[in-house]
């Protein structure tokens, strides 16, 4: 990550359907040689600690099950995707101090503000990267958010609203969100406690510091696999992230702007659509898909239930642009990218496609 909070790390061209891949950054890129297919972006934006690599397998997942080589015929369905998506500023391990540096890096962390502009930038940056149609917008743009990450997504499409030239958000899918009173949940209340220990992200983050580098990175990986029980590909990530300059840091100062922010429904119309409407003024607003947990440590049952009951729609899909919003029934974890991420693909495979059907 750049140590400004406007520039991102860049989007990597992808020539051909497979992984553009670093630790702070995945990308599927489609292949196609067809002026006629139409390109859809599918971009994610992570939860909190905000490592990239968490969603490896469920990113891989839904570009396996997407098509990613168009044919060389016109066809309503001659769709092909790219899926992108790039680690939370501030979070890189592979981050490291040198004298050569082109600029110094950043010494304090991110803020949840610096995290929307980044995203934001990004986004109006991106542009269809190979074929004939390099260079050029995405037919549309479907925006999908994990925990804080479906409240910047939120942010997103309100601001991009206010500009013309802006990309073309077709629907925002929102896993396990946290968009409102992020501080009544069961984790929001305990942290929300710790957060009152003057400067504890910071002593926290030098304390884990001392406390880790006194140990082989291999021995840690077993023994964070063995305490968390997470398999071991999580663990390494974990492991990359409690060792990493800032990654503690930033990781507990950006929960304290959440509980700070992350407060009242703060949005209207404009995001979250009438039940009754006309039919032009339904297809200005992007469909939004809420997926939440159920017993979510992150998501008060009572908050989630009062914006269900104020926000969903009632009616069917034709009636209205209110958002759809479920609540999983299968026993899926807030981190669902740990042990569930082929099931959610699959989920999110099918809501795409019924995004996409009216085009």
């Amino acid at each position: 990550m750049s140590s400004s909070p406007l520039s991102p790390a860049s989007p990597s061209p992808s020539a051909s359907a497979s992984a553009s891949a670093s630790t702070s950054q995945i990308s599927f890129g489609p292949l196609s040689d067809n002026p006629s297919a139409s390109h859809h972006l599918i971009y994610f934006i992570t939860g909190n600690p905000g490592l990239i690599a968490y969603y490896d397998t469920f990113l891989r997942t839904l570009h396996e099950l997407l098509p990613n080589i168009s044919t060389s015929t016109a066809s309503a369905n001659n769709r092909v995707f790219h899926i992108y998506g790039q680690s939370l500023a501030g979070f890189d391990v592979d981050e490291q101090i040198s004298a050569k540096s082109p600029s110094p890096l950043r010494e304090s962390p991110y803020s949840l503000e610096d995290q929307i502009r980044i995203h934001l930038k990004a986004l109006a940056e991106f542009r269809i990267q190979s074929g004939p149609r390099q260079g050029q917008l995405h037919d549309s743009v479907i925006l999908i958010g994990h925990s804080v990450g479906s409240y910047i997504l939120l942010e997103i499409i309100q601001r991009l609203r206010q500009h013309d030239s802006a990309p073309r958000i077709k629907a925002g899918i929102l896993l396990f969100p946290t968009v409102t009173h992020i501080a009544k949940s069961p984790s929001g209340v305990k942290i929300s406690t710790l957060f009152r220990i003057p400067n504890f992200p910071k002593r926290i983050s030098t304390l884990v510091k001392a406390l880790v580098w006194l140990l082989p990175k291999s021995f840690m990986e077993r023994a964070v696999g063995g305490i968390t029980r997470m398999p071991d590909d999580a663990a390494k990530v974990t492991t990359g992230f409690l060792r990493s300059r800032m990654g503690v840091w930033q990781a507990l100062q950006m929960a304290k702007d959440e509980m700070e922010t992350i407060t009242e429904d703060r949005w209207d119309e404009d995001i979250w659509g009438i039940e009754h409407e006309e039919a032009d003024y339904k297809a200005e607003i992007p469909k939004l898909i809420f997926y939440f947990g159920q017993n979510d440590h992150w998501v008060a049952d009572h908050t989630r239930d009062a914006l269900i009951a104020a926000r969903a729609q009632t009616g069917g899909l034709s009636k209205s642009s209110k958002p759809i919003m479920l609540i999983d029934e299968n026993g899926v974890d807030h981190g669902f990218c740990i042990r569930h991420s082929e099931s959610i693909a699959e989920k999110v495979k099918m809501w795409i496609d019924t995004i996409l059907s009216d085009l």
